[in-house]
């Protein structure tokens, strides 16, 4: 007999299956709205339709992977949803503190340098 935990899983992939479109919908509209400029630009971004970038924006569907990291790359919304949906949103502010802290760092020793 086959374990219930398969079920689990199951229901686990449906809820991520039907949080995803929306999320993604909600951080393009977020950054770029949902005007015909829009389309053409997120249509340019991935070389995907206007019709499928139409179903992102409505929620209908979601970007598959290579779309996905074409979105990310250029939509700075796009990477976030992506981290939140992964629990992973945190990882985003560290490297953003990092990397204000190493820049800090390089203007003390550029400060450093041109006062000597």
């Amino acid at each position: 007999m086959l374990p219930t935990t398969r079920k689990k899983l199951r229901l686990k992939k449906e809820e991520i299956v039907a949080e995803y479109p929306l999320a993604i919908a909600m951080a393009l509209r977020q950054e770029l709205g949902g005007s015909r400029q829009s389309i053409k630009k997120l249509a340019r971004w991935t070389g995907a339709s206007e019709r499928t970038v139409q179903n992102w924006l409505g929620g209908v569907r979601g970007p598959s992977g290579p779309h996905l990291v074409a979105l990310a790359t250029h939509s700075s919304a796009v990477h976030i949803a992506y981290l939140s949906m992964t629990g992973r949103e945190d990882d985003a502010a560290m490297d953003v503190t990092t990397s204000v802290a190493l820049l800090q760092e390089a203007l003390a020793l550029l400060t450093a340098r041109s006062s000597s």
